[in-house]
Order: structure tokens, then C-alpha cells, then sequence
């Protein structure tokens, strides 16, 4: 057995880098602290020495909590929605692209992808949903994934922002991740090894110890990376795992591809973490609690009011007034009140009027009124186009960053990993060398695609009378043209289009049949006349 190495140096760096990393970031984790209290209760642990744990306050109003849900819903439905093709694979050569080869295989090479990413192979669009939430309030997220050993599928997970921390290299990317957990032994056995624990841990697991004790999960970029090296020096991205019980290493390796993902919203430059729609939707939130309370206590106070007497002698009952009881002495003889309620009225019109206002802020700081179309009767078509185009317009800045530091890597990370499993098809011999790229095919986008369908259709629907009195302007059309626009508007696989040059194939040779069917047509009228001709001449003629 290969007894663990304590207090090695790789794991006392990782623990040093957590510590220096966390402590330059007190200040927001201060906010990050309050916006989970009020917009994302089930986030926090910020301060705590279990990253898992969370504050327990309660809230009053929530407003702010239904807010970020509805955005970071909106956001899910708007980059990944699991009913749509969301993404495909491309190729920016035009002529390539419409190699008809070439467009089959980007066509199931995508269907492929976007099956690893399905939940019978993966979590993705769960851990998804998570990573929007915490995106849409904290401005920052941290999603890793890996394919498990002698598992088929993959395993997509978003971790807290309590127990990860990040750096940036010179250009503002996200290259360096290391990440604080807490296992129990039994279960850091069954991930790392029964012999790589330090023997305090492997004492633990045989007693089977609940008691959870912390690990540190290192990954950055490898500046001993040589290309075709074998081992962690082959690697892009080295990876250490590490127990803080004895500072020791756990495993040591590395990832060709990057396998943590870290999505920020609005990031100024220089800055490792990013402001998001909660940030700006926190004054109003912290607004809104505080007079939800005041508003709950004046409705307190309206309901069962302090009651005022001349003396204590008048109250039988301790002070305490029940329903169905008699005040004795609670009126004089002539039948004046004597006991009376304490007047509290305040003006909680303008306070709820108030209270009303805090709730619009956080909805705009959430673009609720882009995100929420639900209820609204009476728009067209293309009108939904319309708000679908504002709703991209004004968040294309933060969703193209998204898709930068989430998506994009995320996709490629994919691609690569079905590749090495041979789970890929071969790509056309005439793409060799050619680089591919993604495109993602939001709901807007597939509508203004279905737009320019249907406005093709009208077109030809247009044209139909005019063609029969001047069948000429029918030259003015593609034909080809015309049959991809509406493939693609419908979505129809590319499987389902033959090639150009195929169909201009097809055609000469239609129309090579059509001419030899149109002489010998000819040839055999021509002999009919010539028979004519001869039948008509009168007898002994020359």
C-alpha cells in the first residue's frame, strides 16, 4: 500500500491560493450575503465555515425572490431551452457550408451534441436552470462537468459561489478555479481511493465517521504544458485534489479542456467578479422589507388595537380583553366609553403606494416586462417577434457574454470529449483543416426565421395570378433559394435537401429526356407527312 505524502508542498500551495483568493473578495461576498437573504434564500454560506450552510432569517415580502426566479427562468428559456434546437454547428466557408456532404454531417454532428445534453445522458439543463439563478442575482456563477469513469453519460454540476473562488489572466479570463468541499470519509474513499487518504481519514472511514472534513479541487492553466507529453505535463490544465487533513495530495492530473465554467453578467474591467440584475434590484429589495414590515405592523395595530383605560381597576382580566367578555366599569353612567382604542392612523395608502414602487424597480432591474409575457391577450404574431428582438437587443451585451464563458467552452469541451469516445461521426475529407463554429438559434431567432417563411409563401401566393397573365416574372425566382428558405424556416433536417449541384443534375438530365422525347416526337410526325405526302400523289406520277 502507498502510504499519502502529508504537508506536500502542491497541497499547501492550493490551500494558500483558496485563502488568498478568498480573502480578496470580502466585499462581495458582504453583498452576495444580503442578496441571498433577500432575492436567493437558498444561496449563502458566504461567511460560514460549511460553505453548504445558509441563512436562516425569514422573509417578509417576496416579490424580489419571484423577480430573479422569472429572469433567471427567462434566461433559460431564451439560451437553452430543452424543447428547441438551441445550437448548431457551422462552418464560416460559405461554400463549404453548402456542400451538401459537409451540411449532413454538421447536421447529425449537432443532433448528436444536443443528445449528450438531454437528461437521459446528462443534467445539464437542471444544473442550467441553477446557474441562471445565480447569474440573474449574484452577477456570477460556477458550473464544472466531467464524464465519470466506466459511465456513459455526463455529469453536469452548479456549485455555490461560497465554495469557489476565481482568478483572471491578463486579458480578464477565467483561468484559474479552485474549489472548497466538504465530504465524509466513506464517501472521499469511494471518489479518490481508499490508499491516497491520509491515515487519519482512512481511521475515519473504517468507523464510518459522518463527520464531513474538507477537500480542495485545484485547476489552472499548466505552463509546463509540452504538446504529446504523456501525464500532467501533456495536459493544458493541470488539477490537483487535495485534503486539508494533513496537506495532502489526493490525485494529480490535468484536463486538455478547461472543466470549470464561470458565466459573469457585467464585469468592469480589471475585476475578477461581476454585478448583476440583483445588484441593481438590491436598494429596492432592502426598501421593500423594511416597509413590509412597518406596513404588517400598522395592519397589526389596526386589527387589535392598544386599548386605553382610566385605571387598572377596570380591567378584570389582567389587561387582556377576549371576545364575548364584559369590561365592567368600561363605560360611565351617563354611557361615555371610557375604555378606548389608542389611534395609530397612519397613511398606509401612501406607504403601500411606496411599497408598490420598490416592487416595480426590482421587476425592472429583472426586465420583467420583457421576460413576462404570460397573460397578455391580444398580441400578433408580430408583436411577439417584436418583444422577442427588444428582449435580445437589450441584453445582447451580458448573453453574449454568457455565451462566451459558458456556452461556447461548454459546447467545444463537448464536442471533444464524444469525440475522443468515438461517439462523433467523420467529417467530410474535404473539411479537413477547416475551423467550425457554433450558432446558437434562440426562440426570437427561429421566429424571425418562420417570419421570412411565411413571407415567402405570401410572395408566391402574390405572384401566382400575375404568373398566369405574364408567366416572365417567374424568372425573377430561385427556385433553389426559395427551397432552402422555407427548409430552414421549418427546421427540417438538411438531410432531407438533395445537393445544388445533385439537383442541377436531375434536371439536365430531365431535360436531356424531354429533348429526345420532343425529336423523336418530331421524327415520328415527320415519317407520318412523308407517308401522307406519298399516299397523296395520283398514280404513274413521276
Amino acid at each position: 500500500m502507498t502510504s499519502a505524502i502529508e504537508k506536500d508542498p502542491r497541497a499547501e500551495a492550493a490551500i494558500r491560493v483558496w485563502q488568498e483568493l478568498k480573502g480578496a473578495r470580502t466585499e462581495h461576498e458582504q453583498d452576495w450575503m444580503e442578496l441571498g437573504q433577500l432575492l436567493r434564500p437558498s444561496r449563502g454560506g458566504f461567511t460560514a465555515a460549511d460553505p453548504g450552510a445558509h441563512r436562516r432569517e425569514k422573509i417578509l415580502n417576496s416579490a424580489g425572490i419571484i423577480a430573479a426566479q422569472n429572469f433567471s427562468a427567462g434566461l433559460h428559456g431564451t439560451l437553452t431551452n430543452s424543447a428547441n434546437r438551441w445550437f448548431a454547428l457551422t462552418t464560416p466557408d460559405e461554400r463549404l457550408r453548402d456542400f451538401q456532404p459537409m451540411r449532413e454531417w454538421l447536421d447529425t454532428a449537432s443532433r448528436r451534441l444536443l443528445l449528450s445534453f438531454a437528461p437521459a445522458n446528462s443534467p445539464f439543463y437542471s444544473a442550467a436552470a441553477q446557474l441562471f439563478g445565480d447569474v440573474s442575482v449574484f452577477g456570477n456563477a460556477a458550473q464544472y462537468d466531467e464524464q465519470p469513469p466506466g459511465e456513459t453519460g455526463f455529469l453536469d454540476v452548479t456549485l455555490s459561489m461560497a465554495e469557489c473562488c476565481y482568478d483572471i489572466d491578463a486579458y480578464g479570463r477565467v483561468t484559474e478555479v479552485i474549489r472548497k468541499f466538504r465530504l465524509t470519509p466513506t464517501a472521499a474513499a469511494q471518489r479518490y481511493g481508499y490508499d491516497p487518504l491520509p491515515e487519519k481519514l482512512r481511521e475515519l472511514a473504517d468507523k464510518g465517521s459522518r463527520d464531513r472534513v474538507t477537500f480542495y479541487h485545484h485547476v489552472g492553466r499548466n505552463h509546463a504544458w509540452r504538446r504529446g507529453r504523456l501525464g500532467p505535463t501533456g495536459k493544458r490544465w493541470f488539477s490537483i485534489h487535495a485534503a486539508e487533513e494533513g496537506g495532502t495530495v489526493l490525485r494529480h492530473g490535468g484536463y486538455d479542456d478547461m472543466p470549470f465554467f464561470a458565466p459573469r453578467w457585467d464585469v468592469e474591467t480589471g475585476q475578477v467578479y461581476a454585478r448583476g440584475p440583483g445588484w441593481t434590484a438590491l436598494p429596492a429589495a432592502r426598501k421593500l422589507e423594511l416597509m413590509t414590515a412597518a406596513n404588517l405592523r400598522a395592519g397589526q395595530r389596526a386589527a387589535d388595537p392598544t386599548l386605553l383605560a382610566p385605571s387598572k381597576e377596570d380591567w378584570p382580566l389582567s389587561g387582556r380583553v377576549r371576545p364575548g367578555a364584559m369590561i365592567y366599569g368600561g363605560v360611565d353612567m351617563a354611557g361615555r366609553q371610557l375604555v378606548r382604542a389608542l389611534d395609530t392612523t397612519a397613511r398606509t395608502g401612501l406607504s403601500l403606494e411606496m411599497q408598490q414602487q420598490a416592487v416595480e424597480e426590482m421587476r425592472d432591474a429583472h426586465h420583467w416586462s420583457l421576460m413576462n409575457l404570460a397573460g397578455r391577450t391580444g398580441m400578433t404574431a408580430t408583436e411577439v417577434i417584436e418583444r422577442q428582438e427588444e428582449k435580445l437587443r437589450l441584453m445582447a451585451p451580458h448573453l453574449g457574454r454568457i455565451q462566451e464563458e459558458y456556452l461556447a467552452p461548454k459546447i467545444a469541451r463537448r464536442f471533444a470529449l464524444l469525440w475522443k469516445a468515438g461517439q462523433m461521426p467523420a467529417p467530410p475529407p474535404e473539411a479537413a483543416g477547416s475551423p467550425l463554429t457554433v450558432e446558437y438559434t434562440s426562440a426570437a431567432a427561429m421566429a424571425a426565421r418562420s417570419a421570412e417563411g411565411a413571407a415567402t409563401v405570401r410572395l408566391l401566393s402574390d405572384l401566382g395570378p400575375l404568373a398566369q397573365v405574364k408567366p416572365d416574372v417567374l424568372d425573377r425566382l430561385s427556385e433553389d433559394d426559395i427551397v432552402e428558405v422555407l427548409a430552414e424556416a421549418r427546421g427540417a433536417p438538411a438531410r432531407l435537401l438533395r445537393s445544388r449541384d445533385e439537383a442541377g443534375q436531375m434536371r439536365a438530365a430531365r431535360a436531356e429526356q424531354q429533348q429526345a422525347a420532343a425529336m423523336l416526337e418530331a421524327a415520328q410526325a415527320g415519317g407520318g407527312i412523308a407517308r401522307d405526302i406519298a399516299a397523296a400523289q395520283p398514280e404513274g406520277a413521276a
